[in-house]
């Protein structure tokens, strides 16, 4: 087997790592979001409520383990896990909020039309020989813009017209930031010679976590549209 060979399987093997565990932390806040919203919905809401700052605690939190999982992923695996464990309860609890507010069929369209632009883009950034880089920088620096007119429009102008034009926006960035992720973990594969350890490829499926998880979202508000 030559060496070209070994570096493609090495790379799948890396890939299946990182999808692998994007299921786990899909399946973990699907999950509890399932739970919040039927089983344990009363202990969930005392939960948040007594939560310091409540829902914006949460959220709080969820942005802190992010953070915590940035600088320590590389160097602990073990936590590296644990904390995207630890994210994937938080957020499913934080979705259930959201999904409270929607009916079945709209949540099922929201899901079934960002899986299949998640994949669809994964598989550009997987297979795309173009370098990508270029996009990723302009989607998150657009990111920036978009999360302080949604704080805008949250807090000041109110406005369903620009609510619905920021989650088309949305939809377009987190669709080049999936395919650029994705190619980035071919990158990282190759910088490394195929030594990234557990700890990266955590990080990388919960960057690809959030992608999935804010086009979902961005879906959700376009269908939800009445």
């Amino acid at each position: 087997m030559n060496n070209q060979s070994v570096q493609v399987q090495g790379l799948n093997k890396f890939y299946s790592k990182i999808y692998a565990y994007l299921a786990m932390g899909v399946g973990i806040s699907a999950l509890t979001s399932y739970l919040s919203l039927t089983v344990f919905r009363p202990q969930v809401a005392s939960f948040i409520n007594n939560f310091p700052l409540g829902f914006m605690g949460l959220w709080i939190a969820e942005i802190a383990l992010v953070l915590v999982l940035g600088m320590k992923a590389q160097k602990n695996p073990s936590l590296a896990i644990g904390g995207f464990i630890a994210y994937s309860v938080l957020n499913g609890i934080t979705l259930a909020v959201t999904l409270s507010m929607y009916t079945p069929g709209k949540i099922t369209a929201a899901f079934v039309t960002s899986a299949g632009m998640f994949l669809g883009m994964s598989a550009v950034g997987m297979f795309t020989k173009k370098d990508l880089s270029g996009i990723g920088r302009a989607g998150y620096s657009a990111l920036i813009g978009v999360i302080l007119a949604m704080l805008l429009n949250g807090f000041v102008l109110h406005s369903s017209p620009v609510d619905f034009f920021i989650s088309i926006l949305m939809v377009l960035i987190f669709a080049g930031i999936t395919a650029y992720d994705n190619q980035n973990i071919r990158n990282i594969y190759f910088q490394t010679n195929g030594t990234a350890n557990n700890g990266v490829a955590v990080f990388m499926a919960l960057q690809l976590y959030l992608d999935f998880i804010n086009l979902f979202l961005a879906f959700l508000r376009i269908f939800g549209r009445d």
